[in-house]
């Protein structure tokens, strides 16, 4: 979506990325994070650090229609939260770098024709010492985990990608060596705002489906709509994503004027994730004992929502953003 024409991209700016992804989202949220890993995680990188050739090699054959997916190789088994901590190695050999190591919770995984990897490449310098790295997925050594059996958006692949020593040409480095760390961090300010996006779509469909089967279902001779309990809550399920969207287009809106966003980006992903939670819970609450069932779309909403607090940095991890800015803020200021 965000991808120059130049390399088959729509060119179109992160404020529509926000929308498009609300808007799938609210159909299938599954299809909302493969949208999202392919273009937050996969191409933006590329994109913002690659160089002409790597673009053309790495961009083009996957922003064209029907074209490749590709995902994000960050987590670990053992380092969750703590991206800094990267097992995965990276060493040069003559014009080659050798990767070993495995990466956890990947979106796209079985479908990805290459993959972003984050591997260290001098451990002395700890997380300065982290390279980004383009992989293709068909290189040799280069394995997949089962398939994750996850609670919610199943409709997307999840798996470890497993690295054996695999070797890929030197040219395959991303940005420069030690950039690693910082590319990672960029790239998830901005993968927050497709994932506000996401989580919006999840709670426009709970409302969706709270508000039709409350004109629907009725109760004590007519439609619980007009019951004032069911109104509180659709009311309070309207406030938060509205509340939501206005920070996620705010984000948005920065990033494409060129300013900071990481703490407005973070603020939305909060905002809009535990808005589809709590949207979520609601709708299943409004439906009763057929929000329970599979019968209604409620249960995969409030299946679906749930993730939207934890990938791409748990509700917890954006406290501490939104709040360590805030403090520089003021430390600057005094």
């Amino acid at each position: 979506i965000n991808v120059e024409e130049e390399y088959n991209g729509s060119g179109l700016d992160a404020l529509s990325y926000a929308i498009a992804m609300e808007e799938i989202s609210r159909g299938c949220a599954s299809v909302g994070v493969i949208m999202s890993a392919h273009n937050s995680l996969y191409l933006y990188p590329i994109d913002a650090f690659g160089t002409a050739q790597q673009k053309e090699a790495w961009i083009t054959p996957f922003a064209s229609p029907g074209g490749s997916v590709g995902c994000f190789g960050l987590s670990e088994p053992g380092n969750g939260s703590d991206a800094g901590a990267a097992t995965t190695t990276a060493t040069l050999d003559g014009d080659e770098w050798v990767i070993h190591g495995t990466k956890a919770w990947i979106t796209n995984a079985y479908e990805a024709k290459a993959a972003i990897v984050f591997a260290t490449t001098d451990k002395s310098i700890k997380h300065k010492g982290i390279s980004a790295f383009i992989v293709p997925t068909d290189a040799e050594g280069f394995s997949l985990g089962a398939k994750e059996d996850k609670l919610g958006i199943r409709a997307s692949s999840t798996a470890n990608l497993i690295m054996d020593n695999v070797r890929i040409p030197r040219d395959n480095l991303l940005g420069a060596p030690g950039q690693g760390f910082k590319i990672a961090m960029q790239t998830l300010d901005g993968g927050r705002i497709g994932v506000a996006g996401q989580a919006l779509g999840i709670a426009s469909a709970s409302i969706d489906c709270a508000v039709s089967y409350a004109l629907e279902r009725t109760a004590f001779g007519k439609p619980i709509s007009e019951l004032q309990t069911i109104q509180n809550k659709i009311s309070s399920m309207v406030v938060a994503r509205d509340a939501a969207r206005l920070l996620t287009w705010r984000a948005a809106l920065l990033k494409d004027n060129n300013e900071s966003f990481t703490r407005e980006a973070a603020m939305a992903k909060l905002a809009a994730s535990e808005a589809a939670t709590m949207c979520a819970h609601q709708a299943i609450q409004v439906l009763g004992g057929m929000g329970y069932v599979s019968d209604m779309p409620a249960e995969r909403h409030y299946r679906d929502a749930r993730i939207t607090e934890i990938y791409e940095g748990t509700s917890e991890i954006q406290h501490l953003v939104i709040a360590n800015d805030v403090l520089k803020e003021y430390k600057r200021n005094m």
